[in-house]
């Protein structure tokens, strides 16, 4: 990444001038008697586009295993994505739950084979496991070498590095569902206990959050992690691990899905802070910051034959690029309903802005034949990666500064307060220094002086590291 070099020294620029810098470290053996330079702080990348999205299929219980469609930006769609990858093989049965984090997509199913690892750019397999504790229910990466696996009988540890589970949770043995990371806990919902919080230092339970009607959660653009419990939005602060906030939602109720388990509906923005979730035919919005429901977001009305629509598996996600809704689609009721199938993009003002007609036929006849898919979630590509935009910081000498990261880590394809942030000090001669919540705190010593600091993140999987300088001055 460039980096923006500005002098207020002119006896320097022949020095400057002569010298070079490299992107890991923008001061080596500079000579700057007057500790005058001022390094500005990178500007963003242009943001990648992704070239489409993925929707994971339960696919036709009874007829076929799991699969993966792939709907491009040019409008094409490629059906099966995973098995023309991979020569005709198949997913496990009913998949419900896929994610791209780092390098690997991670596509579970209840049964079969539960969890396969697949490139992320070409879906080739990596590794396919049958066992991994019970039946599957979904993935969540805690950095590149580790992740958390959740299934019907608890939360297993998965090692990224060798693919294979490496033990599992203590202390959670029934069915588990949704979960998310957030500094260094993971936050999971389990049936029958509450919710669990997971320190991922040690892989053990820090603390229990108890509810029954417990059914899903997600993080909202601020940071805090949100609990649909039935007739109640549950707010928790990552940091403090305590309850700030109930939000009755009474007229839109989030209830669990159990019984015959998938991903669920409640979603957050990565650009607005605002959740989402279906209720009956309707997309609810809720507003955080204005702590305002609306039970009419969108709806979804009735076909070109007059026939009522309705959603299926999990029934939406929010696009983190575009900040689009994509919608899961299908003619409402049992039987010949289910091989008539849509996805709905919808704006986030609530606008339909594209209907597309999920075919695909059985696989061997003409792709125009309608086809079963029992759509299960939508998951997206990491087009972006995390960037580290600071590059120095002046203090004076035994003065403290306070710098806020939201804005100096960056990813396009996430939420400031979903970047996992981390320093490395080799010396502490100048200053001390801590992370405290999204905050940097630089604190000075008496002298004046230059040093290093090594900020690392780890966003969606991916890794980032880079030096800052820091300056002590008068």
């Amino acid at each position: 990444m460039r980096k923006a070099y500005t002098s207020f020294a002119l006896p320097l620029l022949s020095f400057l001038a002569l010298s070079s810098c490299s992107n890991d470290d923008n001061f080596t053996e500079q000579i700057d008697p007057e500790n005058t330079i001022i390094i500005a702080d990178s500007a963003p990348s242009a943001v990648v586009s992704a070239q489409g999205f993925y929707v994971a299929n339960e696919d036709w219980f009874g007829h076929d295993n799991g699969s993966v469609n792939y709907f491009k930006n040019d409008g094409s769609i490629i059906y099966r994505a995973y098995r023309a990858a991979n020569n005709g093989e198949k997913l496990g049965v009913t998949t419900q739950f896929a994610t791209i984090y780092g390098d690997n997509a991670y596509l579970i199913s209840k049964q079969g084979n539960r969890f396969v690892v697949a490139d992320a750019k070409t879906l080739k397999k990596k590794t396919v496991l049958t066992e991994i504790g019970g039946d599957g229910r979904t993935f969540v990466g805690i950095n590149p070498k580790k992740g958390y696996i959740s299934t019907g009988k608890g939360i297993s540890i998965f090692n990224i590095e060798t693919l294979k589970v490496e033990g599992s949770i203590a202390g959670i043995t029934n069915q588990t569902g949704n979960m998310l990371l957030a500094g260094d806990y993971v936050f999971a919902i389990t049936q029958s206990a509450g919710l669990q919080i997971i320190n991922t230092k040690t892989d053990t339970v820090e603390k229990l959050i108890s509810g029954t009607d417990f059914a899903m959660l997600t993080q909202s653009k601020d940071g805090k992690i949100w609990i649909g419990a039935n007739k109640k939005l549950i707010q928790i602060d990552p940091y403090t691990l305590e309850k700030t906030d109930e939000v009755d939602i009474t007229n839109a109720p989030i209830t669990g899905t159990w019984g015959a388990w998938n991903a669920g509906s409640l979603s957050a923005s990565t650009k607005q802070n605002v959740l989402y979730w279906a209720k009956g035919n309707s997309v609810v919005k809720y507003d955080v910051a204005t702590k305002t429901l609306n039970t009419s977001f969108y709806n979804l009305g009735k076909d070109d034959q007059n026939v009522q629509l309705a959603f299926y598996g999990a029934a939406l996600r929010v696009d983190p690029l575009t900040d689009k809704l994509i919608l899961m689609v299908k003619r409402n009721g049992w039987g010949d309903a289910g091989s008539y199938n849509w996805l709905h993009i919808v704006t986030n003002a609530g606008a339909l802005e594209k209907s597309i007609v999920v075919n695909g036929g059985n696989g061997t006849s003409s792709q125009d034949e309608r086809y079963y898919w029992f759509p299960a979630v939508p998951f997206f590509e990491d087009a972006n990666a995390p960037e580290i935009l600071l590059n120095q910081i002046i203090v004076a000498p035994g003065k403290r500064k306070a710098i806020a990261l939201n804005d100096k880590i960056i990813d396009a394809d996430n939420t400031y307060s979903s970047i996992i942030k981390s320093i490395s000090i080799k010396d502490n001669e100048v200053a001390n220094y801590e992370l405290k919540k999204d905050s940097l705190i630089v604190t000075a010593k008496a002298t004046t002086g230059k040093a290093k600091l090594t900020i690392s993140a780890v966003s969606n999987g991916k890794y980032v590291e880079k030096s800052i300088r820091i300056d002590v001055r008068k």
